[in-house]
């Protein structure tokens, strides 16, 4: 009796097994088996039928091949850690088909353990995520074009104040150059003067050649490039943009700077964009007010948890049930707005890691305030 019941518990092990066998070959789905040492022994049809190579050439390392060079670093290094630590596996890289295409997986993977703790297998999947990633990258692309226009666009509103600051550093050259001509006519000319003349007229050039580079940053299309840069500077370069729109509205600026450089880690032209923003949005709200100083208050705040700016306006505010709304896509109360300005802001700073918001002002007026991580 025990002997026929170990034939009968064989079988239906044996049984089980074949079942699980078939269950693996046939899900819809991309099924791996490593070894304890990370060593690949098993993948199922499937995913034989991707990479169109047969076992032998996919099983131990040889799946390296199938990934793309410019990710089989990565995942062998994350592979390698997590088999270290014998933690779950979770990377996304491209892998090459059986058609010679590349295409984006997350590839994930479990480890089995013994009574002991011991990792006795890993069982993994290849989950398809191609369309998903390309789509994301497809609306960032999106986003960077709607990006750029929104700064050709404010460009284009600040074209006088941008003409007057080329104007006054060539103005400048200009009365330096007569200058030096008068001190050269002199019987006896002073050298020492003309070499001051001349000193100013190159500082006057360089003023002219700052300017033209900032407006040049705003305006050409570039991918986004994170390096630190004292974000102090950027709001003072900012403020001297707009300066032309906060004088024709009478508005007087204050600046509340923390003290020092103030380093941040991001795109210096796309913060400046979100900043020249919200200050032309607060100058064209003061400016339909009639009673009343029109102020314009910028200010920073630094903490072990990162950077807060805001920049308060004293215009007519926004109705609290609009504090969120503004920041929607083609939401806009201006009657010449489109209503993206605000919401590819929040995009930035999203991207940056940090967070856009706006409050009411007190005792009036709007406050719109965003945060940059430290890094």
């Amino acid at each position: 009796m025990r002997q026929q019941k170990r034939i009968q518990d064989r079988q239906g092990l044996l049984l089980n097994e074949q079942s699980l066998q078939i269950l693996v070959e046939t899900i819809p789905a991309l099924v791996w088996r490593a070894k304890p040492n990370g060593h690949i022994d098993y993948v199922n049809k499937r995913l034989l039928e991707y990479f169109g190579s047969p076992l032998e050439e996919i099983i131990g390392w040889g799946w390296m091949q199938k990934a793309h060079p410019d990710d089989v670093a990565f995942k062998v290094q994350s592979w390698l850690r997590n088999l270290e630590v014998m933690a779950s596996h979770d990377v996304n890289c491209r892998f090459q088909g059986a058609d010679g295409a590349y295409r984006w997986f997350n590839v994930r993977g479990e480890p089995l353990r013994d009574g002991d703790g011991s990792v006795q297998n890993w069982y993994g999947v290849f989950i398809d995520i191609d369309n998903q990633t390309k789509a994301r990258e497809r609306l960032r692309q999106l986003e960077a074009d709607l990006a750029h226009m929104n700064r050709l666009s404010m460009m284009g509103e600040l074209s006088a104040s941008l003409a007057h600051e080329i104007k006054q550093p060539i103005a400048t050259a200009r009365n330096n150059a007569s200058a030096a001509l008068n001190f050269l006519d002199k019987q006896l000319p002073d050298l020492g003067e003309v070499k001051e003349a001349l000193g100013c007229i190159v500082g006057d050039a360089d003023r002219a050649a700052a300017i033209i580079d900032r407006i040049r940053d705003q305006i050409k299309k570039v991918p986004p490039q994170k390096h630190r840069f004292d974000l102090k500077e950027a709001i003072n370069e900012v403020i001297v943009l707009a300066r032309t729109a906060i004088a024709k509205n009478v508005i007087l600026v204050d600046t509340h700077l923390t003290e020092g450089a103030l380093s941040v880690e991001g795109d210096r032209v796309q913060l400046q964009q979100v900043l020249l923003n919200l200050i032309l949005n607060a100058v064209e709200a003061m400016g339909s007010v009639e009673a009343g100083a029109r102020e314009l208050l910028i200010s920073t705040e630094q903490d072990h948890t990162g950077v807060l700016v805001a920049v308060r306006d004293s215009g007519p505010g926004i109705d609290a049930t609009h504090l969120e709304r503004v920041f929607e896509a083609f939401y806009t109360t201006k009657s010449s707005g489109v209503g993206m300005g605000l919401s590819i802001c929040r995009s930035i700073i999203d991207a940056h890691g940090g967070r856009l918001w706006a409050e009411p002002n007190e005792p009036r007026g709007a406050v719109f305030q965003f945060t940059l991580p430290s890094r």
